[in-house]
């Protein structure tokens, strides 16, 4: 103990043994962090310890996910999942579609349209549209409307009512109203479609 008590260490000789110590330090800590390729699995984690702020953005692809794995309840209640698919329909009739259309002003008159032979006014909101072809197994759609755009539109509320024109196999019947149903002169937009 004597020699111990006059003993005292010289600089290099504290500078090599905090080299010593640190270097050993490294070497335990590179050691413990560089860690053998799947030598953790799910044995070795905690339960609640990967989290999602954990997980890398697309780090989970669909082919990581083993089959069946997933279930509905799993992926919550905005999940949509497609169902299985419906059997297909009949075909339809082979052939095209004819898309004839008539925009007409109150007084009945034609301002633009597609197949239509003639329009004219009837009564006060009735219309007659004649079209180039025979529209009996056709869809009728009509609306109420300004003929040129849409600030012509004032004073055009209401509704229209289309059916088939009665005595001809070409032509539409068309009734407009006013906003609470009484008949009144609008213009209309009609499209047929067969």
């Amino acid at each position: 103990m004597k020699a111990l008590r006059g003993f005292r260490p010289s600089a290099a000789l504290v500078v090599a043994t905090l080299a010593l110590l640190v270097a050993l330090g490294e070497t335990s800590w590179a050691t413990l962090s560089q860690l053998a390729p799947r030598s953790v699995g799910t044995p070795q984690l905690k339960t609640g310890a990967v989290t999602t702020a954990k997980v890398r953005n697309g780090a989970i692809t669909s082919a990581k996910i083993r089959n069946g794995s997933i279930t509905r309840s799993d992926l919550g209640p905005s999940a949509r999942i497609a169902g299985p698919r419906g059997r297909q329909g009949p075909a339809g009739p082979a052939g095209s579609v004819s898309k004839l259309w008539a925009v007409s002003t109150s007084a009945g008159a034609l301002n633009r349209s597609a197949g239509t032979v003639s329009s004219a006014r009837v009564g006060v909101g009735q219309y007659e549209v004649i079209f180039n072809q025979d529209i009996s197994n056709c869809v009728y759609v009509a609306s109420v409307g300004g003929f040129i755009d849409i600030s012509n539109a004032a004073g055009q509320q209401g509704f229209a009512v289309v059916g088939k024109k009665a005595g001809t196999a070409n032509g539409v019947r068309v009734n407009t109203r006013s906003q609470t149903g009484a008949a009144a002169d609008r213009s209309f937009h009609l499209v047929v479609v067969c």
